[in-house]
């Protein structure tokens, strides 16, 4: 069974900007690497093929303009609590909730059931296998939490396949949906 989600790919510029993070003061942990950086509007998870084909066919009828997205600011989830993600943050604009809702709309139609969980809009830095102390995690948010990279044009999106891997997910468009160009 294809283990999907759907998400902004992000160009060459921002990875390097993004990459530009990765520093050796924190604990041992993953850092992303540079063909996984992108900004996850849906996980869907672990379906048939025939559910993935049906989800690859919706999802191109979904309507929503290009737009500007920002990476901005760094952060760590669970947002209070010692953390397990740390991760870029990215500008919650109306036209990025816009294309998160139709996506999930277009999903719904097939059945598929949203997280109830408030969207909020990241790109996975590194991830640890255990909770960390919030002692170095805390410096090190401290020292980047004005980060910033120059604005992305968004203007497509994908349905990626992941397949996970001792080393770490790998990574497959299955299928890149054009925005509209008002």
């Amino acid at each position: 069974m294809p283990r999907l989600f759907v998400a902004i790919d992000l160009p060459d510029a921002a990875k390097d900007r993004i990459l530009s993070l990765r520093e050796r003061d924190l604990p041992p942990g993953r850092w992303s690497r540079r063909e996984a950086l992108h900004l996850t509007l849906h996980f869907i998870g672990d379906v048939p093929e025939g559910v993935a084909r049906a989800y690859q066919r919706v999802l191109a009828e979904v309507d929503a303009a290009a737009f500007d997205l920002q990476i901005q600011g760094v952060g760590q989830f669970p947002i209070n609590d010692r953390p397990r993600v740390i991760w870029a943050g990215v500008q919650n604009t109306r036209e990025l909730r816009a294309l998160h809702q139709a996506v999930g709309a277009a999903l719904e139609r097939e059945g598929f059931i949203r997280e109830r969980r408030r969207f909020h809009p990241h790109i996975t830095l590194m991830r640890f296998r255990k909770p960390i102390r919030r002692g170095p995690a805390s410096r090190w948010l401290s020292a980047h939490i004005d980060f910033t990279a120059a604005p992305v044009r968004v203007e497509r999106f994908a349905l990626f396949e992941s397949d996970l891997q001792p080393t770490g997910a790998i990574y497959r468009q299955r299928r890149v949906y054009p925005l509209n160009h008002n």
